[in-house]
C-alpha cells in the first residue's frame, strides 16, 4: 500500500536529487527516508531512480510517477487545510430561518455581520414562521433560526436579540395621523387590522393582551397574515393597524406611523434559536461572533438588542 509520507519522500527525493538534503528538508535522518523509497518502489515494482552512476537520476517510469505523485500530495493537502478550515467553522455552509418581520430591520445587519466576520461561509436564508423554523431545528433543516417566543422545544436554546415597541400605523387622511403620538384608549371603534391566531400567533397575542389590559374594544377586526400585506390595507384606509416600530422601513405613500404613548407597556422580542448539539463548527463561530454583536448592541440605544 502506497503511503502519503512515501509519496512525500520521493518527490523531495525529487526536488534535491540528493537523499541526505532531502532528509533535511524533512527533517528526518537519511536511514528512514532511504526505507520510505524503498517500500513505495517495492509497492509499485519498478525503479524510480537509476542509482547506478554517482549521482541519482529519476528513470522514465520515475519522472512520469513524479507528475502524478505531485498531483495526489496537492490534493491532500488541499484537502486537510480545506478539512481544517471546516472544522474550525471558517468555511462551511449555515443555514438560517427567519421570520418575514425580522427581515426589515434586523435581518440586513444580522447577514452583513456574518459576510464580514465569515466570508469563506455559504449562507441560506429561510423565511419561515417560528413553529416552522422550531420543526426545522429539530429536523437539522436549519442551523439558526430568527425566531419569536417563546422557545420551548427541548434541545433548543434561545436568547433574546433584538426588543421594539408597537407603533400605529394609519393612513394620511385618518384622524389619528396629525397628533405626534397615540393612546391605546384612542383606537376604541376603529376598524383593526392585525395578524391572525394562527399563522402570527405572536403578534395577535401582543396586540388583543394590549387591548384588553387597556379595555379598548375596537370596531372590527380583519387578519391579514404578513405586515407589508396589512399596510397596503391600511393605505386604502381600510383600518389602522399596531405594528412594530422596524415596520418603518416598508415604505408606502399613504402610510404614516404614530408612536404611542404606552410604548413602554408592551415590546415585540426577536430570538435567536439554536440547537444544543448544533453539530456544526460554522454554527457554533457563527453563534460566537453573534454574542459579541449582541452584547455591543446593547451599548447602542438605536438597535434595541439585548441578551434578556
Amino acid at each position: 500500500m502506497i503511503t502519503y509520507i512515501q509519496l512525500r519522500c520521493f518527490l523531495a527525493v525529487v526536488d534535491e536529487m540528493n537523499f541526505r538534503r532531502a532528509a533535511e528538508h524533512l527533517n528526518m535522518t537519511q536511514p528512514p527516508l532511504t526505507r520510505h523509497i524503498q517500500a513505495l518502489e517495492h509497492a509499485l515494482d519498478f525503479d524510480l531512480f537509476d542509482r547506478g552512476g554517482r549521482n541519482i537520476r529519476l528513470t522514465a517510469a520515475g519522472a512520469a510517477f513524479a507528475r502524478s505523485a505531485r498531483l495526489i500530495v496537492g490534493q491532500t493537502n488541499a484537502a486537510v487545510i480545506d478539512a481544517r478550515r471546516i472544522a474550525s467553522g471558517d468555511e462551511g455552509s449555515l443555514t438560517i430561518g427567519f421570520t418575514a418581520a425580522s427581515s426589515y430591520q434586523f435581518l440586513p445587519r444580522f447577514v452583513k455581520l456574518l459576510r464580514e466576520r465569515m466570508p469563506s461561509v455559504s449562507l441560506t436564508l429561510r423565511e419561515m414562521t417560528s413553529a416552522q423554523q422550531l420543526d426545522a431545528l429539530r429536523l437539522q433543516q436549519i442551523d439558526i433560526g430568527l425566531s419569536r417566543p417563546p422557545i420551548l422545544e427541548r434541545g433548543v436554546r434561545s436568547v433574546c436579540v433584538f426588543r421594539e415597541p408597537l407603533v400605529l400605523a394609519v393612513a394620511k387622511e385618518h384622524r389619528l395621523s396629525q397628533r405626534p403620538s397615540v393612546a391605546v384608549a384612542d383606537l376604541a371603534g376603529e376598524s383593526l387590522i392585525t395578524y391572525p391566531p394562527v399563522e402570527g400567533a405572536y403578534f395577535h397575542g401582543l396586540i388583543t393582551g394590549l387591548l384588553q389590559a387597556m379595555n379598548v374594544r375596537v370596531a372590527e377586526t380583519q387578519h391579514v397574515t404578513q405586515t407589508h400585506s396589512i399596510l397596503a390595507l391600511v393605505g386604502a384606509d381600510l383600518g389602522v393597524a399596531l405594528v412594530p416600530r422596524s415596520a418603518e422601513s416598508i415604505h408606502f405613500d399613504n402610510v404614516i406611523f404614530r408612536p404611542l404613548v404606552e410604548a413602554h407597556a408592551v415590546h415585540a422580542e426577536l430570538v435567536l434559536a439554536w440547537r444544543n448539539d448544533t453539530g456544526n463548527p460554522v454554527s457554533e463561530t457563527a453563534l460566537r461572533y453573534l454574542t459579541e454583536f449582541f452584547a455591543a448592541a446593547t451599548r447602542r440605544p438605536d438597535t434595541q438588542a439585548g441578551t434578556a
